[in-house]
């Protein structure tokens, strides 16, 4: 786990290096997400995978009366994120946290989010059981992860063949699972 946490906060690192930092990413699967976001205000949410910190920022300077937590198990990707928060005076609460052993409360969120993080984490069905965990009864979940029946099961294929790293077009992650939708 060490090693990947490593690995992790190295490639946070290098593609920090090539991002503006006060141009928020805003990807496909954040664009999917917003449409499908409920009023927030006044709501507790949880993103879990949140990387640099990007979508967290948005969410809290579109939903200013929500309250956002956001997480992942990078140092690095946290300590970008409280930097991009603080440039951008965004009431985030980043934490270092991992999936699949959250140290939240049962039922402490109304709305969480994971934008393609399912497929980065060693063991999906933990992360999932530690969302639910989280989630309070009645509340929301989107979650969005790799759509392996289009052009990237060609992608994936060729980088297995070759044995390099699949890179989804976000850049090489340290660690990626491969599976369908059912399995999700």
């Amino acid at each position: 786990m060490s090693d990947t946490k490593s690995s992790y906060d190295t490639w946070h690192a290098r593609q920090a290096s090539v991002e503006q930092s006060a141009a928020p990413a805003f990807h496909p699967w954040h664009q999917t997400v917003a449409r499908r976001l409920p009023d927030l205000s006044r709501k507790k949410v949880l993103e879990v995978g949140c990387g640099r910190g990007d979508f967290a920022i948005w969410l809290a300077q579109k939903s200013p009366a929500a309250a956002i937590t956001a997480v992942d198990f990078s140092d690095k990707a946290i300590a970008i994120a409280n930097a991009r928060s603080r440039e951008m005076k965004a009431g985030v609460c980043f934490q270092v946290e991992d999936a699949e052993n959250l140290r939240l409360p049962d039922g402490g969120f109304d709305q969480v989010i994971s934008c393609e993080c399912l497929e980065h984490v060693p063991h999906p069905e933990k992360m999932a059981g530690e969302i639910w965990r989280v989630l309070r009864p009645g509340g929301r979940f989107i979650l969005t992860t790799e759509n392996y029946f289009n052009g990237m099961l060609l992608g994936w294929l060729v980088s297995w063949w070759r044995k390099q790293p699949f890179d989804s077009g976000s850049g090489a992650q340290p660690h990626e699972n491969f599976f369908l939708v059912w399995r999700v």
